[in-house]
């Protein structure tokens, strides 16, 4: 493993590398990180890279200032493109090279696939946790409150993710007229109250958020898509990976629903709990869902 400084779509950043013990070429992955200032040091993204390294490919991890930052940039979209193609064109990776992308981020990396060609058609994107409607996802954080198939049930968040959902989203007013109407939908406490102020934002400040939703552009991806989603996770809701396997897709989503996860840390608190039937068929599911992964990605 190793980092080095590159600049993407104008952005300078610390970008993390992990590549096999042997071989001079690998098939290669690009890992698009969460909101969080740990960036690369985050201890589940480096297991994440790592494994995938035992697995034979080549990881590459850029730190997205926005992402480090936990605010909202259209930019982020074309620095996370730019980083794919450059992982493209890297000497020591070959074909088949796909993304993964964590949380928040992986919302972003859906956005970005898109509009960009090289993403549209890569050969895999995967995401654990990730956001499909930036409105909903924001809707459901401000409402406490979640649009599953079955029906609107009650949603937990967990205690950190108002105040830090709001605090990114505020980061994406341009003037005081949108800093104004953005305060006024946060303000909201039910999901379709939350939503309809969303929905009435001016139209400038909704393009901006439009370009970080990928149900804008959902039906432009033309690549398979593996999505892991935690059943009771508390930071993005399950909502938002049954809307996207409701929505239209050029190609095939793959999405498994597993209670062993705790958004995108590996072991939830239940599962500790549990016994072993539990645990085999958990197992058991997430193995079926990781050679799918891998089968593409390798």
């Amino acid at each position: 493993m190793w980092a080095t400084r590159e600049t993407f779509a104008g952005a300078d950043m610390r970008v993390g590398w992990w590549r096999p013990g042997r071989g001079a070429r690998h098939p290669a992955v690009l890992f698009v990180i969460g909101a969080t200032p740990l960036g690369i040091d985050f201890p589940e993204l480096r297991v994440a890279a790592e494994a995938f390294a035992r697995a034979g490919l080549m990881v590459m991890i850029p730190e997205v200032p926005s992402l480090i930052e936990e605010r909202l940039d259209t930019g982020a979209s074309a620095q996370i493109a730019a980083a794919f193609r450059a992982l493209r064109a890297d000497p020591a990776a070959r074909e088949p090279v796909g993304a993964f992308g964590f949380s928040i981020g992986g919302g972003i990396l859906f956005a970005a696939a898109g509009t960009d060609p090289a993403l549209r058609a890569a050969p895999y994107l995967a995401t654990v946790g990730a956001y499909f409607d930036i409105y909903t996802y924001m809707a459901s954080v401000l409402g406490r409150a979640q649009q599953r198939a079955s029906g609107r049930v009650a949603w937990r968040p967990s205690p950190d993710v108002p105040g830090r959902t709001a605090g990114a989203a505020r980061s994406i007013a341009a003037d005081r007229d949108e800093q104004e109407a953005l305060s006024s939908a946060l303000a909201a406490t039910s999901y379709d109250d939350a939503l309809a102020r969303l929905n009435a934002l001016p139209v400038s400040l909704r393009l901006r958020l439009d370009a970080l939703s990928p149900s804008r552009v959902w039906e432009r991806i033309g690549a398979p898509v593996f999505w892991l989603h935690d059943a009771n996770d508390p930071y993005v809701p399950v909502a938002e990976a049954e809307a996207a396997r409701a929505a239209r897709l050029s190609a095939r989503l793959t999405l498994l629903v597993p209670r062993l996860l705790q958004h995108a840390v590996p072991v939830s608190d239940l599962a500790r709990r549990a016994g072993p039937r539990f645990w085999l068929g958990e197992l058991r599911a997430l193995l079926r869902f990781a050679r799918s992964v891998l089968r593409a990605a390798a």
